[in-house]
């Protein structure tokens, strides 16, 4: 017995040597400490996570932010493949496609479950989102989901929307028929205990909160606003048409004067400046 005991002291003394001469542990919160501060430590998924949604924000110009409320998994597949729907040609199964005779060509959006306090924060380090921080956390409560997309795309965006407003079911309440519980005059069960109500349906809601757009915080009125704009692709077609349009206006003239009618129009200007010429000498004899 008390070999046994001079053991365990000896294996507590070792062990506190080795607690002595060890790293000091983490320190995850105190008074006065700031997120940012180079002592606060944060476990790995934090970190993994804080970093994912930094370049979540940097590199996508449009983010859809989505409650999500008592969404099964089978709704969520839904919404993920009609998602990615809209990116594909226009079919009879698929309405929100790219329509016919389009030449533009659309990124695949991503759906993406969040964590609300980490994105804010993440928002934090980017100079283009910081802006929108204050304004963005109220909108983030409960459990949260954020559509990217890489592109500012107004049409694309706009079947985005259009997805969103369908994906949630009909009611279950309209559809259910009326029951024995719902009868105030149904008899109790034998035995007593009276009548067991159910309790209601939970109806899945897949919200559209509001969106970024190029650093800037729109609710979903201001959305539909941003899908009547023109696309990109449409603004460099009608800058280039401007700036080009000089040059062809002086290619048509030259065009349209061409073999006799140049000659024609250079002796025009001939003697056009032959006849300033003489008027201006008249005028300088008779002053004289």
């Amino acid at each position: 017995m008390q070999r046994y005991v001079a053991n365990a002291g000896r294996i507590k003394v070792i062990h506190q040597q080795i607690a002595h001469y060890a790293a000091p542990a983490p320190v995850y919160w105190r008074k006065g400490l700031t997120p940012t501060s180079p002592e606060r430590k944060f476990s790995p998924l934090k970190t993994h996570l804080f970093a994912q949604y930094t370049n979540i924000i940097h590199d996508n110009p449009v983010i859809l932010l989505l409650s999500m409320k008592d969404v099964p998994i089978s709704i969520i597949q839904k919404l993920r493949s009609d998602l990615h729907g809209t990116a594909m040609p226009k079919t009879a199964l698929n309405p929100f496609g790219i329509p016919k005779g389009s030449s533009y060509a659309r990124q695949k959006p991503t759906l993406l479950s969040i964590r609300s306090h980490l994105f804010l924060a993440a928002m934090r380090q980017d100079d283009t989102a910081q802006a929108a921080r204050r304004t963005t956390s109220p909108l983030l409560q409960g459990p949260m989901s954020v559509i990217l997309l890489p592109k500012l795309d107004p049409e694309h965006l706009l079947s985005i929307i259009k997805v969103l407003e369908r994906v949630n079911p009909k009611s279950a309440s309209a559809t259910t028929k009326k029951t024995v519980e719902d009868d105030p005059l149904a008899m109790p069960p034998p035995g007593g205990g009276g009548v067991r109500r159910a309790k209601p349906p939970t109806n899945p809601i897949v919200t559209l909160v509001g969106g970024m757009a190029e650093g800037r915080l729109f609710l979903p009125p201001g959305l539909r606003d941003v899908t009547k704009l023109p696309s990109l692709e449409q603004l460099h077609s009608q800058m280039i048409g401007l700036l080009s349009a000089p040059a062809s206006q002086l290619v048509g003239i030259l065009g349209q004067a061409g073999g006799g009618s140049v000659v024609r129009t250079l002796d025009g200007f001939r003697r056009g400046l032959e006849e300033q010429a003489n008027g201006d000498a008249k005028s300088t004899a008779d002053a004289s």
